[in-house]
Protein backbone atom coordinates (compact mmCIF):
# COMPACT_ATOMS: atom_id res chain seq x y z
CA UNK A 1 0.00 0.00 0.00
CA UNK A 2 2.88 2.39 0.77
CA UNK A 3 4.50 1.85 -2.64
CA UNK A 4 1.19 2.59 -4.30
CA UNK A 5 0.81 5.89 -2.43
CA UNK A 6 4.35 6.87 -3.41
CA UNK A 7 3.63 6.28 -7.09
CA UNK A 8 0.46 8.37 -6.97
CA UNK A 9 2.17 11.11 -4.98
CA UNK A 10 5.04 11.30 -7.51
CA UNK A 11 2.76 12.78 -10.20
CA UNK A 12 1.57 15.74 -8.14
CA UNK A 13 2.07 19.09 -9.84
CA UNK A 14 2.77 17.74 -13.31
CA UNK A 15 -0.45 19.20 -14.72
CA UNK A 16 0.60 22.67 -13.59
CA UNK A 17 4.01 22.28 -15.21
CA UNK A 18 2.48 21.00 -18.43
CA UNK A 19 0.01 23.88 -18.62
CA UNK A 20 2.79 26.37 -17.90
CA UNK A 21 4.88 24.98 -20.76
CA UNK A 22 2.16 24.29 -23.34
CA UNK A 23 0.07 27.46 -22.95
CA UNK A 24 2.67 29.88 -24.40
CA UNK A 25 3.35 27.44 -27.23
CA UNK A 26 -0.33 27.22 -28.12
CA UNK A 27 -0.77 30.99 -27.79
CA UNK A 28 2.13 31.49 -30.23
CA UNK A 29 0.58 29.07 -32.72
CA UNK A 30 -2.67 31.06 -32.99
CA UNK A 31 -1.09 34.20 -34.53
CA UNK A 32 1.10 31.99 -36.69
CA UNK A 33 -2.02 30.30 -38.07
CA UNK A 34 -3.64 33.67 -38.71
CA UNK A 35 -0.49 34.88 -40.50
CA UNK A 36 -0.48 31.79 -42.73
CA UNK A 37 -4.16 32.36 -43.56
CA UNK A 38 -3.54 36.04 -44.42
CA UNK A 39 -0.59 35.09 -46.64
CA UNK A 40 -2.69 32.39 -48.29
CA UNK A 41 -5.47 34.85 -49.10
CA UNK A 42 -2.93 37.25 -50.64
CA UNK A 43 -1.45 34.42 -52.72
CA UNK A 44 -4.89 33.31 -53.91
CA UNK A 45 -5.63 36.88 -54.99
CA UNK A 46 -2.32 37.13 -56.85
CA UNK A 47 -2.88 33.75 -58.52
CA UNK A 48 -6.42 34.67 -59.57
CA UNK A 49 -5.18 37.98 -60.98
CA UNK A 50 -2.38 36.27 -62.92
CA UNK A 51 -4.74 33.61 -64.30
CA UNK A 52 -7.33 36.14 -65.41
CA UNK A 53 -4.73 38.40 -67.03
CA UNK A 54 -3.15 35.42 -68.79
CA UNK A 55 -6.49 34.26 -70.19
CA UNK A 56 -7.26 37.78 -71.41
CA UNK A 57 -3.85 38.12 -73.05
CA UNK A 58 -3.70 34.67 -74.66
CA UNK A 59 -6.90 34.90 -76.72
CA UNK A 60 -6.73 35.54 -80.46
CA UNK A 61 -6.21 39.29 -80.84
CA UNK A 62 -5.40 39.77 -77.14
CA UNK A 63 -2.63 42.17 -76.19
CA UNK A 64 -0.43 42.86 -73.20
CA UNK A 65 -2.42 46.06 -72.63
CA UNK A 66 -5.63 43.99 -72.40
CA UNK A 67 -3.98 41.77 -69.81
CA UNK A 68 -2.75 44.76 -67.80
CA UNK A 69 -6.25 46.24 -67.81
CA UNK A 70 -7.77 42.92 -66.71
CA UNK A 71 -5.22 42.59 -63.92
CA UNK A 72 -5.86 46.15 -62.73
CA UNK A 73 -9.59 45.48 -62.64
CA UNK A 74 -9.20 42.30 -60.61
CA UNK A 75 -6.74 43.91 -58.20
CA UNK A 76 -9.12 46.83 -57.62
CA UNK A 77 -12.29 44.79 -57.16
CA UNK A 78 -11.69 41.23 -56.05
CA UNK A 79 -8.31 41.28 -54.33
CA UNK A 80 -8.72 44.61 -52.54
CA UNK A 81 -6.50 45.02 -49.49
CA UNK A 82 -5.23 41.44 -49.38
CA UNK A 83 -2.22 42.16 -51.59
CA UNK A 84 -0.12 45.25 -50.94
CA UNK A 85 1.97 46.99 -53.62
CA UNK A 86 0.98 44.64 -56.46
CA UNK A 87 3.16 44.61 -59.55
CA UNK A 88 2.01 42.84 -62.70
CA UNK A 89 4.47 41.71 -65.36
CA UNK A 90 3.14 40.30 -68.64
CA UNK A 91 5.16 38.95 -71.55
CA UNK A 92 3.64 37.55 -74.71
CA UNK A 93 5.66 35.63 -77.28
CA UNK A 94 4.48 33.85 -80.40
CA UNK A 95 3.68 30.70 -78.42
CA UNK A 96 3.25 31.56 -74.72
CA UNK A 97 1.98 34.20 -72.34
CA UNK A 98 3.67 34.60 -68.96
CA UNK A 99 2.06 36.66 -66.22
CA UNK A 100 3.76 37.28 -62.88
CA UNK A 101 2.05 39.10 -60.01
CA UNK A 102 4.21 40.17 -57.07
CA UNK A 103 3.29 41.93 -53.87
CA UNK A 104 3.32 41.60 -50.11
CA UNK A 105 0.80 40.20 -47.68
CA UNK A 106 -0.34 41.91 -44.52
CA UNK A 107 1.81 41.02 -41.54
CA UNK A 108 1.12 40.54 -37.86
CA UNK A 109 4.83 41.06 -37.15
CA UNK A 110 5.80 44.73 -37.43
CA UNK A 111 8.53 45.42 -39.97
CA UNK A 112 8.15 42.11 -41.80
CA UNK A 113 6.34 41.94 -45.13
CA UNK A 114 5.86 38.36 -46.37
CA UNK A 115 6.41 38.28 -50.14
CA UNK A 116 3.78 36.89 -52.48
CA UNK A 117 4.54 35.78 -56.04
CA UNK A 118 2.25 34.01 -58.50
CA UNK A 119 3.28 33.09 -62.04
CA UNK A 120 1.06 31.65 -64.76
CA UNK A 121 2.31 30.42 -68.14
CA UNK A 122 -0.26 29.56 -70.83
CA UNK A 123 -0.10 28.89 -74.58
CA UNK A 124 -1.25 31.55 -77.03
CA UNK A 125 -4.49 30.80 -78.84
CA UNK A 126 -3.93 30.22 -82.57
CA UNK A 127 -6.26 29.66 -85.46
CA UNK A 128 -5.31 26.82 -87.76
Amino acid sequence: MTARRYRLRGDRGTATVEVTIYTPVLLALVPLGVQVAVWGMAWLGADYTASHAAQTTRVYGGTVADGQAAAAGILDSAVGQRLYDPQVSITRSATTVTVTVRGTAASLIPGWAPPVTATVVVPVERLN
